[in-house]
């Protein structure tokens, strides 16, 4: 039984069933609701299917999720206590459960049962494990993927110990040396807009990940805005100098994304991909992309412009 086929269950405890939208955030790739789902089936197998406990702690063991933190256990463990006004042992129960996550060692046996399930996807075959750690990957898209691979492998190496699959073994090797297509966009962002955004959401279509490099171009006043919010789970980047010198030093291949307006731009950008060659590597790599009709006009001159009537806001993301 899926997740929200037992949303009147939720509510007979006196949950809301739009807490399940917590799952639904657009930083999620694997500790999304179909991840739930997962652990309903299993608890199901198991014999646990009307066990409100672990239920409960299916629900609330990721609902905080933020890749970037530490103490997503603690604080999901604290939004549980704050909106579960039910029955005391009930709640001390699912409050270990989730607390016990974090290392996946139970202190408890319905703990075990629980821990067991969210593990699931660890003693699954090959294809499967590389489908998670494709999610996986998503999500951690603001870490540089350098310290990516080594801190991964060495999580996997982890669970690895604790997990009879040999299969573990074809994935840790495959994270050690995978060469996952990345690109980096550049650009002054002054601000970023929409149209920079647009052509970020298509370059994310081809590559598996996109770096937002910020330069600081002498030519130009220093930016006097911030990158807006929804770049926060993205690996963020500020370069000083030469582009090329920027990429070369990452310590692995990228293609650089050139967004365009139109052929006004493409001839100016046609310069500047002369000028890497002469400068960096005869062999870089530059894509260009269209933005959509409808983004066209838009620049970040013409935003600072607008700034002073007040009307660049929706311009901006």
């Amino acid at each position: 039984m899926k997740i929200t086929e037992q949303t009147n269950r939720l509510m007979e405890l006196g949950l809301d069933a739009d807490i399940l939208n917590r799952y639904r955030e657009p930083h999620r790739f694997y500790h999304t609701l179909e991840h739930l789902d997962d652990l309903c089936w299993q608890l199901e197998l198991k014999g646990f299917a009307d066990n409100d406990a672990l239920l409960l702690a299916t629900v609330f063991h990721d609902i905080i999720y933020d890749p970037r933190s530490a103490t997503n256990e603690e604080d999901s463990a604290k939004f549980f206590n704050e909106v579960f006004i039910g029955d005391q042992q009930l709640k001390d129960e699912v409050t270990q459960i989730i607390l016990d996550t974090k290392n996946h060692q139970p202190k408890t046996e319905l703990s075990k049962v629980f821990c067991d399930a969210d593990l699931n996807i660890l003693k699954q075959p090959f294809d499967k494990l590389l489908q998670y750690e494709q999610q996986i990957f998503k999500e951690f898209q603001f870490v540089d993927y350098a310290i990516y691979r080594e801190k991964r492998v060495e999580v996997l190496q982890s669970l690895q110990r604790n997990i009879n699959n040999p299969a573990l073994a074809y994935l840790i090797d495959y994270v050690r040396t995978r060469r996952p297509r990345i690109a980096v966009y550049p650009g002054s962002f002054n601000p970023f807009h929409k149209g920079h955004f647009n052509i970020l959401q298509k370059a994310e279509q081809v590559f598996d990940k996109v770096i937002i490099a910020r330069g600081v171009n002498p030519g130009k006043d220093a930016s006097s805005y911030a990158l807006p919010d929804i770049l926060k789970y993205r690996q963020l980047a500020t370069y000083g100098g030469l582009l090329t010198d920027f990429t070369g030093n990452l310590g692995y291949p990228v293609t650089i994304i050139r967004g365009l307006r139109n052929g006004s731009d493409l001839q100016y950008e046609l310069n500047q991909y002369r000028y890497m060659q002469e400068l960096g590597d005869k062999s870089i790599n530059v894509i260009a992309i269209f933005c959509d009709m409808e983004f066209e006009h838009i620049s970040s001159t013409g935003i600072r412009q607008l700034e002073k009537y007040g009307k660049a806001g929706e311009y901006l993301v």
